[in-house]
């Protein structure tokens, strides 16, 4: 039987899953993931028994990432040389970065890429098109494959390999179509037992024939070049990245570490630590049930020997036979073993443990906003919030820094993917909207910097603003207009109605003035008719409605 043969691409997927492997990255994420969502007593021998489980990994997890993910981040262009022409162009990019933002659905998507990176330690996100207007694909930490695993910044690996599941048939016809020859085409085959899971959290139900693809990408020269293959044939050839002009600089992939490690590449999981507290916790409740199942309730005991029908001891009415012995013997023969008592030892523990691992992950009560509003002013909230959740100021930075790297990764794909430009929708000082080119000169002249703007859209946050829109309203030293304008979306002001009321009133004012100005009008004409001249005309109805208004304003 002759040796496989695997490629290239192949043996350095290899050598990066040996190193992983030896890590338990895999086995790690997936016990991440099932203590996260529940599935606890996983690969425990329980006898068929339903086991307790009491999940505070769960609100953990999703109170920090709710934390982390309601800070709204808004990238803007600049330029670091302040040069004043640029600036308009960078204002047009801005618009176009917000547009595109909303498109790709990224603030639910950068909410699951938080949460995958809060449970496995460090996710991805990556872009397949050259559009930045759809959504990326979010990867496991299990899929992607680094050519060194010391480098924390992606942009510097020498090389990034993402690991696939693709179907049989859909990657040769990609060969066929790429001019792959048919005896390479042959060798692409459906996994086998011996490398199905080659490293991979699969579905056990699967039952499609796929095969395991590899995606490798590196930099020459600085541009990104891209080829993918299965373990013995590369079925689409090294190339550089689809770009007509400058080609693509930066790997189309951006990572959100949780926690960070010195030299290392991969992040620290929230849930890792939680997990022996978790199992401690289960467990003191499995054997709290137990016990109480044992020994909580009166148990019958009873002589085998003598009583003659035992299937009736629970049977209500049923007399009991028994033999030998005189009656004043069946007590000794039938009798009830009373409850016993059961230390308070075990429910102490199994609090502490569930409050003290609360507080020390900063989760406590106050934290997580269990708090009655009614009780306590916005600011009071907020401050008490902010005060515990200074432990995550790191992850929110980590945020921010994930939405930068987007940014910058966006720009490098408009000018790599139109060589004609992009056409930029943006909103002129009449409400118009207007379309405008950025020329690929202009693109390429540009070195832009990034900044990010953070601000916090949570409950107490508009609670607070809402509370000071009402003082300044009630010192009359906001409009009804202005307060419209400045008060929350989602807040408890109904902001549509408020706005759909104020424009009946507009609407209703303009067809009092343009009723008032036909009155006026007819008044001047009927003066004219009997002979009095068109300035003493306009003269008497003025002064007449003069009169009007300052008798009304007498009469309130």
């Amino acid at each position: 039987m002759q040796d496989k043969v695997y490629t290239k691409i192949w043996q350095k997927y290899q050598k990066c899953k040996d190193y992983l492997d030896k890590k338990r990255l895999v086995k790690k994420t997936e016990r991440n993931w099932n203590f996260y969502i529940g599935n606890q007593w996983v690969g425990c021998n329980t006898g068929g028994e339903e086991l307790p489980i009491f999940n505070f990994i769960l609100p953990i997890v999703q109170y920090k990432v709710a934390v982390v993910s309601q800070n709204s981040m808004t990238a803007k262009y600049s330029d670091i040389e302040k040069r004043g022409y640029s600036q308009p162009i960078y204002e047009l990019l801005n618009q176009n970065f917000a547009k595109n933002w909303e498109k790709s659905k990224m603030d639910s998507k950068t909410w699951d890429l938080i949460n995958a990176s809060a449970i496995q330690g460090d996710a991805y996100a990556y872009w397949g098109s050259d559009r930045t207007d759809m959504p990326p694909k979010i990867l496991p930490n299990t899929s992607i494959l680094l050519g060194d695993e010391n480098i924390t910044d992606l942009q510097e690996q020498p090389f990034i390999i993402i690991r696939e599941r693709l179907e049989v048939e859909a990657v040769r016809k990609i060969a066929k179509d790429n001019g792959i020859p048919k005896k390479d085409i042959e060798l692409i085959v459906g996994d086998d037992n011996s490398n199905a899971n080659d490293g991979v959290i699969l579905n056990n139900y699967e039952v499609s024939n796929k095969v395991t693809s590899l995606l490798y990408m590196t930099k020459e020269n600085g541009i990104v070049k891209v080829a993918r293959s299965t373990a013995q044939c590369i079925y689409e050839p090294m190339h550089a990245i689809q770009g007509d002009v400058t080609g693509l600089h930066s790997y189309p992939i951006c990572s959100m570490i949780w926690r960070p490690i010195p030299y290392d590449a991969r992040g620290v999981s929230e849930v890792a630590q939680l997990i022996p507290n978790q199992l401690e916790l289960n467990k003191t409740a499995a054997r709290r049930a137990i016990t109480v199942k044992l020994c909580a309730f009166p148990r019958i005991a009873y002589d085998s020997s003598t009583v003659q029908n035992p299937e009736d001891l629970d049977t209500v009415g049923k007399p009991i036979e028994v033999s030998g012995g005189g009656a004043q013997s069946v007590s000794q023969q039938v009798s009830y073993l009373n409850a016993t008592n059961i230390s308070s030892d075990a429910n102490s523990l199994q609090n502490d443990l569930l409050q003290i691992t609360k507080d020390l992950a900063g989760a406590s009560d106050y934290a997580m906003g269990n708090v009655n509003p009614e009780q306590a002013s916005g600011q009071a909230i907020i401050a008490v919030r902010d005060s515990a959740q200074v432990t995550l100021n790191e992850n929110v930075a980590r945020y921010k820094q994930f939405v930068e790297d987007v940014a910058l990764l966006w720009f490098d794909m408009w000018v790599a993917y139109h060589p004609e430009g992009i056409q930029v929708t943006s909103t002129n000082d009449m409400g118009e909207e207007v379309q405008t080119l950025i020329d690929q000169q202009q693109l390429q002249d540009l070195k832009p910097t990034v900044r990010i703007d953070v601000s916090q859209d949570n409950q107490w946050t508009k609670l607070s603003n809402q509370q000071w829109l009402d003082n300044m309203f009630d010192r009359q030293q906001l409009s009804l207009e202005e307060y419209a304008d400045l008060a929350p979306d989602n807040g408890p002001v109904p902001k549509g109605q408020l706005r759909s009321m104020l424009a009946k009133r507009e609407a209703m004012m303009q067809k009092q003035q343009a009723q008032s100005g036909e009155n006026f009008a007819r008044q001047v004409l009927d003066l004219m008719s009997q002979g009095i001249p068109q300035e003493d005309a306009i003269a008497l109805v003025q002064q007449q409605l003069f009169s009007q208004e300052a008798a009304q304003q007498a009469v309130f």
